[in-house]
């Protein structure tokens, strides 16, 4: 019965750091549209509010961590989930940074670039979203592994589409009238917002892996 209990308990708790997860990249939007709406201080506003989430996030791998070295889930289970748990919150780090460029290091956007930045972004959450699902079908008791894999495709289809978006994005503004050193700043910020459906990606492949050797 202990053991049943231990695992509960981390179900919970990795449920609980997705949801904080999440809840970093949905204030990181929030700052890109601060940002994008020229209201600095909502964007500082916004960039503490995504750090307090992603130490949050920290706290909780690091609970995530004790709970499986105290023996939730058979031991080859127990390295897969660690290994998803630090895949996801790879996503909480980028999204902070994200944040942290914003209010500190804002680059010039001409108001040409702004609807297409935003709509990137955005299919970088919803692959996150996607990702979301997935992981939430692995934690049932059971699994449900028909419909992980359904999740997990729509992550690699959004990905694509977000470097698409993300390459031609960097055209325009390469082609633009900005300098060289805004063209550059500006990149590193499409970049960051891209990132986010890569590393979601990837943390669909640790997942698609896991699945593939056992269902918790």
């Amino acid at each position: 019965m202990l053991i049943f209990k231990k695992e509960k308990e981390a179900r919970k708790l990795v449920l609980g750091h997705l949801n904080e997860v999440q809840e970093c990249l949905t204030e990181s939007r929030n700052a890109l549209e601060a940002f994008i709406a020229g209201d600095a201080d909502r964007v500082q506003a916004k960039r503490e509010k995504v750090s307090e989430l992603e130490s949050g996030a920290d706290a909780k791998v690091r609970h995530i961590r004790e709970v499986l070295l105290d023996g939730a889930f058979l031991p080859h289970i127990r390295s897969d989930v660690y290994r998803l748990v630090g895949a996801v919150d790879t996503l909480a780090n980028k999204a902070e940074g994200l944040a942290r460029s914003l209010a500190d290091r804002p680059p010039a956007l001409p108001d040409e670039f702004k609807p297409d930045l935003l709509v990137l972004f955005q299919h970088s959450l919803d692959s996150f979203a996607e990702l979301r699902e997935a992981l939430r079908d692995y934690l049932k008791p059971k699994g449900v592994l028909e419909n992980l894999h359904v999740h997990v495709t729509r992550v690699g289809e959004l990905e694509s589409e977000v470097d698409r978006m993300e390459s031609a994005l960097l055209k325009r503004i390469f082609a633009s009238s900005l300098t060289l050193a805004e063209k550059l700043h500006l990149e590193g910020l499409v970049k960051r917002a891209a990132e986010i459906s890569d590393l979601t990606e990837d943390a669909a492949d640790e997942l698609e892996f896991a699945a593939m050797k056992s269902v918790v």
